[in-house]
């Protein structure tokens, strides 16, 4: 009496003619330009690095050591996000059960976002964070498919009030809040 298990219920090796190789994809020029832009923001943290005035009683770690640090970091990974890409590699395929992968680019979106953050940057010391922020947060939701647009305002003012206060008030730190919500907010420490 034989003690191997039946043919049947062994699991067939398909010989190496039926083995199908997945299809290839293109090349992802996207995460070439990924890899390129790290790279070059690395740089720009190294070169910015190297302008931090460093006071003279400063005998360890200095202030430059963690910018430094943080763009040799964002060089080494940009550089070897494009080696990869150059190699062929390719990161995974997009699983999101609502993603398309073969719709096209909403370059309306991508231009009112850009505009959006671009606007908010220009308009903090003229308004202040937290109304630019509130004007942000509502065009790139009405960009990205919201419904209305009162829902995204009230919620981008509410969370850039909370967040000014927080950081201002209770952390110190500088962010201009525009004439009507310093007044509003003078009285809190």
């Amino acid at each position: 009496m034989s003690t191997a298990e039946p043919a049947a219920t062994q699991p067939r090796t398909p010989p190496p003619s039926e083995v199908v190789a997945p299809p290839e994809r293109p090349r992802n020029w996207g995460e070439l330009a990924l890899g390129v832009l790290l790279a070059l923001l690395g740089v720009y943290l190294v070169v910015g690095a190297g302008s931090i005035i460093v006071p003279g009683s400063s005998n360890t770690v200095g202030p430059r050591f963690f910018p430094y640090l943080v763009g040799a970091a964002t060089i080494v990974v940009g550089g070897m996000l494009a080696v990869r890409v150059l190699r062929g590699d390719q990161g995974p395929e997009e699983g999101g059960e609502d993603v398309d992968p073969d719709a096209r680019t909403s370059w309306r979106s991508v231009g009112t976002i850009a505009l959006a953050f671009l606007a908010h940057a220009l308009l903090i010391n003229v308004i202040g964070w937290p109304l630019a922020v509130t004007l942000m947060f509502g065009a790139v939701s009405w960009s990205l498919g919201a419904r209305g647009i009162v829902r995204p305002l009230v919620a981008g003012g509410i969370v850039s009030v909370v967040v000014w206060l927080v950081f201002v008030k209770a952390l110190g730190v500088l962010l201009p809040g525009g004439i009507l919500l310093e007044l509003a907010t003078g009285w809190i420490g």
